[in-house]
């Protein structure tokens, strides 16, 4: 009996000494309170922004260089002919290209010049000029934009030139393009009507000769009466009678010289024609006091 009661008290020893060690090997850590953190409050600081000067309405902004060198420009080109093609027939027909530019019966045009004739007046770009007639041999194109009131455009893009030939090449009646020469826009042949102000406008542009009072300058002849001009700006002729007028037109050089190329000397006659006014019977005018009797 006492050795049993023994073996219990030893079993009992060993469960306990098991029992302490399980607890040693897992480590349990003390439960730790939680602590209260206490932050500071800041006080919000004020930002502070510079206050903008407001701009006046309307006031453009100033554009950049980049902007400046992108700016569009009304353009032309002649698609057809191209510049020294041989034409195998005596009618061409003439195709352009109008580009930034919007043409219209009444508004902007293009001029079209073959050799040294007088403009013919377009506006369709989808219908070609018909040129019938030419002579074989060689000729040059000229085609230009003008604006509503039918003076030319000044920029570079707005002018177009292409030299081209009519059954044969050859050299008979060839402007060369690095030589100076005119293209004289206004007047034009046949019948002129001045604008508002009773005026004929003379309008023209040069080429590969820069104007000025100890450059080239442009000398025209009318009526007698001679001109000599030293800057690009269109000129009028005010108070020109009724009647036919023959104007020419010469490039001169430093000397006073006539330069001699076929395209610096340009002829044109043009007509004023009687105006007819309307006659108001209840007007006292002399013109109409048969009216009265």
């Amino acid at each position: 009996m006492m050795g049993e009661v023994q073996k219990l008290i030893s079993r009992a020893w060993m469960a306990w000494a098991l029992l302490s060690v399980g607890q040693a090997q897992i480590g349990e850590e003390p439960v730790r309170k939680a602590e209260r953190v206490e932050e500071e409050v800041r006080p919000a600081t004020a930002v502070e922004e510079p206050v903008r000067r407001a701009q006046p309405a309307g006031t453009p902004k100033e554009q950049s260089s980049l902007g400046r060198l992108f700016t569009v420009q009304p353009a032309v080109r002649i698609e057809s002919p191209q510049d020294g093609q041989v034409m195998p027939w005596e009618t061409v027909d003439v195709f352009v290209q109008v580009e930034n530019l919007s043409c219209e019966e009444n508004g902007h045009r293009f001029h079209v010049i073959l050799d040294n004739g007088s403009p013919i007046e377009h506006w369709n770009v989808l219908k070609p000029v018909i040129l019938r007639g030419l002579a074989p041999g060689a000729h040059t194109l000229r085609v230009f934009l003008v604006k509503p009131d039918g003076k030319m455009l000044t920029n570079a893009e707005a002018f177009g030139r292409v030299d081209f030939c009519v059954r044969r090449q050859d050299f008979s009646n060839f402007q060369p393009v690095d030589h100076p020469y005119l293209t004289v826009n206004l007047p034009m042949d046949g019948v002129v009507i001045p604008d508002e102000g009773g005026k004929v406008w003379f309008d023209f542009t040069t080429h590969q000769a820069p104007l000025g009072k100890e450059k080239y300058r442009v000398k025209t002849v009318m009526n007698g009466v001679e001109m000599i001009l030293s800057t690009r700006d269109p000129y009028p002729w005010a108070g020109l009678p009724e009647g036919r007028h023959r104007v020419v037109v010469e490039l001169i050089d430093e000397d006073g010289d006539p330069v001699h190329e076929i395209f610096a000397r340009v002829e044109r006659t043009f007509e004023i024609v009687r105006t007819v006014r309307a006659v108001n019977p209840k007007e006292a005018d002399s013109a109409n006091l048969w009216l009265r009797r």
